[in-house]
C-alpha cells in the first residue's frame, strides 16, 4: 500500500514527524489513522491505528466483517 493509493480513498495527510533516523507521514479518515515511516527514504512499516469508539450500532453482517478483519492478528 502506498500513501497515494491511502489518499485515493480519502484519507488526509494530518502529521508528518521525524526522529531519529525515521520520518513518519500520518493520515487520517474518520476514526482510522493510517502511518508509513521511512528510514532513510525507504518504506518500512505501514501502521493502523483506531480511536476508541464508545457507541457503535451495528449488525451482525457487520460484526462479521470486522471479526475477520480486525482479529486475524490475534490467533498468528
Amino acid at each position: 500500500m502506498s500513501e497515494q493509493e491511502i489518499k485515493e480513498i480519502g484519507f488526509e495527510l494530518t502529521k508528518q514527524y521525524a526522529h531519529d533516523q525515521f520520518k513518519t507521514n500520518r493520515f487520517q479518515k474518520g476514526i482510522l489513522e493510517v502511518e508509513f515511516t521511512y528510514e532513510n527514504e525507504k518504506l518500512i512499516t505501514v501502521d493502523l491505528t483506531m480511536e476508541e469508539i464508545n457507541f457503535f450500532p451495528i449488525t451482525k453482517e457487520e460484526l462479521q466483517q470486522l471479526n475477520k478483519i480486525l482479529n486475524k492478528w490475534v490467533y498468528l
